[in-house]
């Protein structure tokens, strides 16, 4: 039996005493013999606390290492920022060959990063996808921050952020897509440049001539006018003399008008194609014209303005601006349609002005609902946009879209875009043009067979005898006879089955397309899942995808609150009373009487006007003077002879000054230049050299 011991108290004063008469080690004084001795920890000494945040950002180009195994939303599971933008962190933070290439999302199987070369996008990219698919908020909008950044090239030279022109035809504009816009120009410590066709917006304005001013050669701004309005129609036998007429035409404006303003333009075709005696054949393009004459924030009489409320190109690659342009191609489509091609020839044609000088910058145009304004020439322009330094970026939802009358540009769209992205595959059309691309690859398939045996046997048999005998004798004869009878009978039969079962199993390998009708249900299905094709790559990228069409989860750019309140954000708005839509025309308008009919209103003369600014009293005089040089021209010969100014001379004689000089030279009749005074013999003699024997006999072409 065991006993519990008493405990036993212990006396710890004795070695308290002790510890404290021994002496204590100067660690300070040791360090002056010897190397010193680290400090004894300090026990109430806080240890470090983790930085989740630091420890993360100090890792630098080593975080993809970890980001090739996990994915960033369980790294940081918080919602404060968006996992995008935790992508483009670290991407800001690595090397020039990681920054070099865009970011497009993640392997959906792996969660590996994928990135696409920068280079890449000048070369133009697609994107395909149907409403709420994405297409605008997360495709275009990541491929938008990323490539409007400072880049360096393979050099390690560093790019400045290039231009960049956003294209909006939605009816009432993408209010996240020009929020989206304006953070971009913040970033750069830029102010959004806004231009839109739609009257209640602040915009810019929009003058043609003013952005087509860098081509000098009438022949070009000629061709250049007709594609940008769609008047160059395909060959035949119809078509080819109305555009012929029509060239012609705009032809003998541009060389003997030789007008400044796109006012004055519209004017002179159209007094040289009145319904009497004028070339009725050459009337389009009067037509096309006439209505950027009305059109709000489009500047077309050569009024002054300040410079900074247009819209330069000139000056949009050299401040390497953010331009945003709205077109309501819903309810005015053909405005929509007219000003966003002029807009982008005349980007296209300052672009290739700037190559030639050697001054070429690198920009990208984004287009949402491209269709709305795609054509024949538009599409036709992206061939040589590159060449220029003009990369586009377009958006649309069906291919079936664009379908035109006179060809399907889808075709073309496909093969001169190197980045195309579908966030949607149910065109068949589509469809089969990805399987194509696409290729073939090696597939293991399972298969397998089974036997089943089934056997069945039977036998029966019957036997059967039969004997008789018999004996008899008969006394004192010797005879005898005898008599037996006997039979028996037998059966057998006998019934045997068998069944026997085999299977056996079969592995093959089968060539079959990458592209498999189970890629396109998921792509279908999952959101912001989309099939990516790039080609001219090669192996020198980070992910190579060797031309094969790859599966590519995309990640939304900001959160959601943050989307919901840039997609809330409004534009700002103008006050405009209904008579200033009507500000720009000069004849007489239609009022409403008293009584309820129609009556003319003549425009209010000098006295009756309200006040106006210079500029408004600027372009009217110039007016009135254009006037009275067409009345006064038309009063020439019945007025007795009179000098005038070489100009006039050339203009009313539809020559040339270089002609007028020459021939004036031969008779020693001396031109120093356009304002030289003729003497009426002067006038007589040079118009009768012309063949002009009859003054008064002259053709009246009109203003």
């Amino acid at each position: 039996m065991f006993w519990r011991k008493k405990p036993k108290l212990i006396d710890h004063a004795p070695m308290a005493s002790y510890l404290a008469e021994m002496p204590k080690i100067d660690f300070k004084q040791m360090s002056k013999f010897g190397p010193a001795l680290p400090a004894p920890p300090n026990p109430t000494s806080e240890l470090r606390k983790l930085d989740h945040e630091n420890d993360w950002i100090a890792l630098g180009e080593r975080a993809w290492e970890v980001l090739n195994r996990r994915r960033m939303r369980d790294i940081f599971p918080d919602n404060h920022k968006s996992e995008f933008q935790r992508y483009l962190e670290v991407h800001a933070r690595s090397s020039p060959h990681y920054r070099r290439e865009v970011f497009i999302g993640l392997e959906p199987n792996t969660d590996r990063p994928l990135f696409v070369p920068r280079k890449l996008f000048s070369h133009h990219s697609y994107v395909l996808g149907a409403t709420g698919s994405g297409k605008t908020t997360q495709a275009l909008a990541q491929l938008l921050i990323q490539l409007a950044c400072p880049w360096p090239d393979v050099d390690g030279e560093q790019h400045p952020a290039p231009p960049i022109l956003i294209i909006d035809l939605k009816q009432n504009g993408d209010r996240y897509l020009r929020a989206l816009a304006e953070r971009i120009a913040a970033s750069r410590g830029q102010k959004l440049r806004f231009f839109s066709v739609d009257p209640d917006y602040e915009s810019l304005h929009f003058d043609p001539l003013f952005c087509l001013r860098s081509i000098r050669y009438p022949i070009k701004l000629l061709e250049t006018l007709l594609k940008a309005f769609g008047l160059i129609y395909p060959e035949g036998y119809g078509s080819d003399f109305f555009t012929a007429e029509q060239r012609t035409q705009l032809m003998e404006i541009l060389v003997a008008r030789r007008p400044t303003t796109m006012s004055d333009l519209i004017e002179y075709m159209r007094a040289a194609t009145r319904p009497k005696g004028g070339n009725t054949d050459a009337r389009g393009l009067y037509s096309a014209m006439a209505v950027l004459g009305q059109a709000a924030h489009v500047h077309t009489d050569g009024t002054e303005i300040e410079v900074e409320r247009l819209i330069d190109f000139e000056r949009f690659f050299e401040r390497r601006e953010v331009l945003y342009a709205h077109l309501d191609s819903r309810s005015m489509h053909l405005l929509s349609r007219d000003v966003g091609r002029l807009l982008l020839f005349s980007l296209l044609e300052t672009a290739s002005q700037r190559e030639k000088l050697g001054t070429k910058t690198q920009a990208f145009v984004a287009i949402d609902e491209f269709h709305r304004l795609a054509a024949r020439n538009v599409v036709e322009m992206l061939e040589d946009a590159r060449s220029a330094g003009v990369g586009f970026m377009l958006a649309h939802q069906s291919s079936s879209s664009l379908q035109t009358r006179d060809a399907d540009l889808y075709g073309i769209l496909f093969e001169n875009c190197s980045f195309k992205q579908c966030l949607t595959l149910e065109d068949p059309r589509v469809i089969e043009l990805f399987r194509g691309i696409a290729g073939r690859v090696a597939e293991i398939r399972r298969g397998g067979s089974t036997t089943y045996t089934d056997g069945t046997s039977e036998e029966s048999g019957w036997t059967s005898s039969a004997s008789e005998s018999s004996s008899k004798g008969v006394a004192g004869t010797g005879e005898t006879s005898s008599e037996s009878h006997g039979s028996s009978s037998g059966k057998t039969g006998g019934t045997s089955r068998s069944r026997s079962v085999g299977k056996a199993e079969t592995w093959k390998e089968e060539m079959g397309s990458a592209l498999t009708p189970e890629m396109i249900t998921e792509i279908n299905d999952m959101p912001l899942l989309s099939l990516v094709h790039v080609k001219g790559v090669g192996e020198g990228c980070l992910t190579p995808s060797r031309g094969i069409p790859i599966l590519v989860q995309g990640l939304y750019p900001v959160t959601e609150p943050v989307f919901k309140e840039m997609s809330r954000a409004l534009w700002p708005l103008k006050k405009i009373d209904p008579a200033g839509f009507y500000g720009k025309k000069d004849g007489p308008t239609v009022a409403r009487t008293e009584k309820g009919r129609l009556a003319p209103v003549l425009p209010a003369t000098e006295s009756s006007a309200p006040a106006s600014s210079p500029a408004t009293n600027q372009g009217e005089r110039r007016r009135l003077e254009k006037r009275i040089d067409t009345l006064a021209d038309k009063l020439a010969p019945h007025m007795l002879g009179q000098p005038m100014t070489a100009r006039r001379f050339s203009r009313r004689f539809s020559v040339g000054m270089d002609t007028l000089q020459r021939l004036a030279k031969a008779h020693d009749i001396e031109i120093a230049n356009g304002d030289t005074e003729l003497t009426h013999p002067q006038v007589e003699q040079l118009a009768r050299l012309l063949g002009e024997t009859n003054l008064a006999s002259e053709k009246d072409n009109g203003p």
